[in-house]
């Protein structure tokens, strides 16, 4: 039974390994669990070593694209491209709750990786949709997104945080 990780938790800077859809044979049960999740905190992207699992997958809801309207698993996502122009925009975390950061991302990518069944998919992503992408991929290789920031944005943000749950100290 998966549930959510949050920080501290050391699994969160651990990088994930392949999915091996020999060995792993799960993976229809693993992304309708992961969907569940992220559904009940209200997410669009959740990586598998937020749920504990050291597995290079995750799950996105799309919010831009006209084909692909459910929620969804890429195992061993990669990107291809990516544009030079980079966006600033807000991105919170399953794993840091009520946290934001304004992080900068490419705007556009194209990337490929493998669906529920093995088979390989490639797809174009913008806006919000290559913002999910690579926040999710990021923790693939165990980095958070308070690391894409500077220190003093950190505070500032957690102070923010802090003030939404209540709490002064």
């Amino acid at each position: 039974m998966m549930k959510l990780v949050v920080d501290p938790d050391p699994i969160l800077k651990q990088t994930a390994v392949a999915w091996d859809f020999e060995v792993d044979v799960t993976a229809e049960a693993v992304e309708q669990e992961m969907i569940s999740i992220m559904k009940s905190f209200k997410g669009i992207g959740l990586a598998a070593n937020q749920v504990g699992l050291l597995k290079r997958v995750f799950v996105i809801q799309l919010q831009k694209h006209t084909e692909l309207t459910e929620p969804f698993a890429m195992f061993n996502p990669e990107v291809l491209s990516k544009s030079t122009q980079e966006q600033s925009g807000e991105e919170g975390c399953l794993s840091f709750p009520d946290l934001w950061l304004d992080v900068k991302r490419s705007q556009s990518i194209d990337v490929k990786y493998l669906d529920k069944l093995g088979k390989e998919c490639k797809i174009s992503l913008t806006g919000i949709d290559a913002r999910c992408f690579l926040h999710e991929l990021d923790h693939l290789d165990g980095e958070v997104f308070t690391n894409k920031v500077s220190q003093l944005k950190l505070i500032l943000a957690k102070k923010q945080q802090r003030k939404r749950n209540g709490r002064t100290k």
